[in-house]
């Protein structure tokens, strides 16, 4: 993690400056630990009808039909990503991220998601999509689940959180999450996850303005869609999580994310919760990582870079246990 530090001193928290350099540190890391990596691999299946609606299923090599559910949204700016990145070698990221979790014992499903139209392709992606395709895996996870009763956690890294939000606060989502939080349900939504996640965006970039308005609609309403303004709405109506069907929260953010798209945004938003709600929510930083580098350092051998996967397992394993 010195290197990360480093690239910090040098560069700063900008996410396009940090990108590359954090992804070339971690290549060669991923590589010397790559049978790990492949030590569990993925079972590909459908989770919609759209092509882009695919998951990876990562299993422990234990017993998994009673383990807890990891749903993972990875990041991108709302225009890339893949659950295999195509820019690490042999296909080890984001399997480093499943084989992680599910050595541990967690069930966890990777998915794709439809992404904003760019240069670089997309699938027509427009809000609420990230919402819906959140919604269409834990669907799927019911039926995985079958007779079984499993508890599950969504974790939304960047704009995979962005997407988890839309879900956890969007009223149309409502009846869905109730049934979850209810226990009645074949799996019961135990705990969101957001992992340095631009929680609003009163403070982005110019550049991101496009992509903002292509999905949310306008900069109007980007502000009342992102997750501040869809739980500010809720703050207005008095009701209270149960009510919303909003399970317990655990909000990530790296020592070095960059402090007008995710530090401030963070911050406001955990003091609105709290406002809100006053509990129900654990915040914990991710000492010695930028924007980018949290998921990569996973199997990685690099035991500070690992911490934070460490952390949420033991998060995870509280809140099953009701300790949390």
């Amino acid at each position: 993690m010195d290197e990360i530090k480093a690239l910090n001193d040098s560069v700063g928290q900008a996410i396009p400056a940090v990108l590359p350099a954090t992804i070339k540190t971690f290549v060669p890391l991923l590589m010397k630990n790559k049978a790990a990596v492949h030590a569990i691999p993925p079972q590909t299946e459908p989770y919609g009808s759209h092509p882009r609606q695919k998951l990876d299923l990562y299993h422990p090599k234990e017993d998994s039909k009673s383990s807890p559910i990891l749903a993972f949204f990875y990041g991108g700016g709302l225009i890339r990503g893949d659950k295999i990145i195509p820019e690490v070698p042999e296909g080890l990221v984001y399997a480093n991220l499943g084989a992680f979790f599910a050595s541990r014992g967690i069930t966890t499903v990777i998915a794709d998601y439809r992404r904003v139209n760019s240069e670089t392709g997309g699938e027509d992606a427009v809000f609420p999509s990230g919402g819906e395709d959140v919604s269409l895996v834990l669907k799927w996870l019911e039926t995985y689940a079958g007779d079984g009763k499993r508890d599950v956690y969504i974790c939304g890294n960047s704009a995979g959180g962005v997407h988890i939000s839309t879900f956890l606060f969007e009223p149309r989502f409502l009846e869905q999450r109730r049934s979850y939080i209810s226990g009645n349900s074949a799996i019961t939504l135990k705990g969101a996850i957001e992992q340095s996640v631009p929680l609003h965006f009163k403070n982005v970039d110019e550049y991101r303005f496009v992509t903002l308005k292509l999905y949310y609609g306008s900069m109007e309403e980007v502000s009342h869609r992102c997750a501040y303004g869809l739980l500010e709405a809720i703050a207005k109506s008095g009701k209270s999580r149960e009510e919303v069907g909003v399970p317990k929260m655990l909000v990530l953010l790296g020592d070095f994310d960059p402090e007008n798209e995710i530090g401030q945004p963070t911050e406001d938003f955990v003091a609105l919760w709290k406002k809100t709600w006053g509990c129900g929510l654990d915040f914990m930083k991710m000492e010695g990582h930028n924007h980018i580098s949290p998921p990569l350092a996973l199997l990685s051998n690099d035991m500070k870079g690992e911490k934070w996967g460490q952390d949420v397992v033991k998060w995870i394993q509280g809140s099953s246990s009701g300790k949390l």
